[in-house]
């Protein structure tokens, strides 16, 4: 199975100062986030891989990281009766 490493930018989500010890971000839909990163990547016939995103603050920025794994074409088992 074909695999490829992913970072994925998340615009509009960035870390705002509060004071000197605390950063946070405005509120986002985690859920939709991850829906235009499935899109984004289905194109090229590679789906994201969920249980491997990891996400990451580079400078303030909100980055997605993970796998895609390339899609697999369904293997359909037969079974035969001996009667």
């Amino acid at each position: 199975m074909e695999a490829k490493i992913f970072s994925y930018k998340v615009d509009g989500v960035k870390l705002e100062t509060v004071n000197d010890y605390l950063k946070i971000s405005k509120s986002f839909d985690r859920k939709a986030i991850i829906a235009q990163l499935k899109d984004a990547i289905k194109d090229k016939n590679f789906k994201v891989d969920e249980h491997s995103l990891d996400y990451k603050i580079v400078d303030g920025q909100l980055y997605i990281e993970g796998l895609a794994v390339e899609n697999q074409e369904s293997k359909s088992i037969g079974f035969r009766s001996g009667k």
